[in-house]
């Protein structure tokens, strides 16, 4: 079977986030689409955050119950029907548009979504990403029953515990002051 994919036909991966979907621009939600699936999958979550924000501030962008029958999320569109729309860091229940640092740094956001084997989380509309990921654990599961979390990476380290997840992809964009010339 092909490896999970997720991806934005507005963002190449590991590349400029178009202007059009960055607070200096239109603040316009990216068009996001996925492709092979796990089997089991029942549900998904997307997660978008910015790499370099300091914790409590990273979360831009959280939709879950996302139906894995859905072909995306369309730019600037409604959700599917059933998806629910969580609230980022900033206490608001909405895609936050990436923004650039005062000193012009570039800036990372990280798209990533999870397939789940839950066919909803049971969560009101407008839950946080720490309430999302206390739903992804498998109850009864000590993370000292897990065993060691695998290698060094801090997405595997984050996820390891949250046994509801089958499998996650992701994709990147990066943005600063001096790409508003991107369109």
């Amino acid at each position: 079977m092909a490896e999970m994919r997720v991806f934005s036909t507005g963002i190449d991966p590991d590349d400029w986030i178009a202007r059009r979907f960055t607070q200096t621009g239109e603040g316009r939600t990216p068009p996001i689409s996925w492709q092979h699936l796990p089997t089991d999958t029942k549900s998904l979550i997307l997660l978008m955050e910015h790499r370099e924000a300091e914790p409590g501030r990273k979360v831009q962008w959280l939709i879950y119950d996302l139906p894995p029958a859905a072909e995306g999320i369309h730019e600037d569109g409604p959700l599917p029907d059933g998806a629910r729309l969580g609230r980022n860091d900033f206490g608001t229940m909405a895609y936050r548009p990436p923004e650039a640092g005062a000193n012009h740094q570039l800036q990372h956001y990280d798209f990533i979504l999870m397939a789940t084997d839950l066919p909803t989380l049971g969560l009101a509309e407008g839950a946080n990403w720490e309430s999302v990921k206390g739903r992804l654990r498998k109850g009864g599961q000590d993370s000292d029953q897990l065993g060691p979390p695998p290698a060094a990476d801090p997405r595997a380290r984050e996820f390891h515990p949250l046994g509801h997840i089958l499998d996650h992809a992701e994709f990147s964009g990066h943005f600063a002051l001096d790409t508003d010339k991107h369109v």
